[in-house]
């Protein structure tokens, strides 16, 4: 039987975590029993304790712990980790979140399968729907599998086992205070404050050559309620929840998919397809990497003074899928870096509007300005708030 506990991370939000709590009671556990610590850090907030504590757990025993001072959310995600010196795999989920019936049984079988697989860092129960750096759709390329890899580690429910964060946590204690610029980890996530966790376990994915194994369906969703590092409640994160069903999951092996992205969230498997070696390829669908890291071959929508290889159309789904299926056009180009053309660069704009269609797919002009009008005033007013803040 797989040795298995789960970690509740709460901090100021009451409802959340009750939400959250009775999702979790009604997982499917198939009688097993299993524990469920609910780590709380330090706010002020009595009224968290309280739903932690008279939370009542149906399916094995209850901790509630706590902290004398704040913690603080990384160093607190990390003692959440740590809980592994305890049990040999932890299910983490933070209070916005919500659960599938169907998680134990996706995550009793991941564990296994992905037990003895160095390179599998850690198994999410989210799925992302959206590219987070530039807010456009994402969609992995499809094939029999359960799953698909990212170099991206997932802090919206994931599993994680003794040993996987172990090596982590080794690699952490030598790189903690030394995140230095690297062209193969997204500006975005360089960024982050020193308060995120997560922005050091992206980093060692990247550099381990390690991966998170994604479900194709999540297990989980955000609600991404406002809290200390969220002005607001957007559902641009919810995604659809896996029914509770008897499922004998079809887990990919990483030699064998097609379907791996890096942290930019590009495929990283697609050289095979243009015949030109990955170590020279930069993949930049999403025009993220502007290739940074100088690399002769440089597939992207984005306008450049390089000679053109091939060029795609921008009409299968996922963008990817142009380049599989050979699809005639002018949308996405191949450009050899390394030979300068004088041809003429499309303005940027028609590059963002042909963007936009292809995003949104079809939308009424009434609804466009009426969305547009909303959309910048709630910016205005978040704006607005944050400035109003104590330093």
């Amino acid at each position: 039987m797989t040795d298995l506990a789960i970690v509740v991370v709460g901090y100021d939000r009451p409802h959340s975590l009750s939400r959250l709590l009775d999702s979790l009671n009604r997982v499917a556990f198939d009688g097993r029993r299993v524990p469920l610590i609910i780590s709380l850090d330090r706010s002020g907030n009595e009224a968290v304790t309280r739903v932690a504590e008279s939370f009542t757990w149906n399916h094995g025993d209850k901790t509630v712990r706590t902290f004398p001072q704040r913690l603080g959310l990384k160093q607190h995600i990390l003692t959440c980790g740590d809980l592994t010196r305890d049990f040999e795999n932890l299910v983490v989920l933070e209070d916005d979140l919500y659960v599938s019936q169907n998680l134990y049984r996706f995550a009793v079988q991941a564990i296994e399968f992905y037990r003895d697989d160095d390179r599998v860092a850690g198994i999410a129960l989210y799925t992302h729907l959206w590219n987070v750096a530039c807010h456009r759709p994402f969609l992995p390329l499809d094939d029999p599998s359960d799953g698909f890899f990212m170099q991206y580690a997932c802090s919206w429910g994931q599993i994680w086992s003794r040993e996987k964060w172990r090596r982590f946590m080794d690699w952490h204690r030598q790189h903690d205070d030394d995140f230095h610029p690297d062209p193969a980890i997204p500006p975005y996530v360089a960024q982050w404050s020193d308060h995120s966790w997560l922005k050091h376990h992206i980093r060692y994915c990247i550099e381990t050559g390690r991966f998170f194994l994604y479900p194709r369906v999540g297990l989980s969703t955000n609600f991404s309620d406002r809290g200390q590092h969220n002005a607001g409640q957007e559902n641009g994160y919810q995604i659809p929840l896996q029914e509770p069903y008897a499922k004998a999951y079809r887990f990919p092996a990483l030699d064998d998919s097609r379907a791996v992205y890096d942290a930019f969230f590009e495929s990283m498997t697609l050289g095979e397809a243009l015949g030109i070696d990955p170590g020279e390829l930069c993949v930049d669908l999403y025009g993220l990497k502007g290739n940074r890291e100088g690399r002769r071959y440089w597939l992207t929508l984005e306008p450049a003074a390089f000679k053109i290889l091939k060029s795609f159309d921008l009409a299968f789904r996922p963008q990817e899928a142009n380049i599989l299926h050979g699809a005639p056009g002018e949308a996405i180009k191949l450009y050899d870096t390394s030979v300068r053309s004088a041809s003429r660069v499309p303005f940027p704009g028609d590059l963002r509007d042909a963007l936009v269609k292809y995003d949104v797919r079809n939308i009424s002009y009434k609804d466009l300005l009426r969305y547009s009008l909303r959309f910048l005033a709630m910016r205005l007013k978040t704006k607005v708030a944050r400035k109003g803040r104590p330093g």
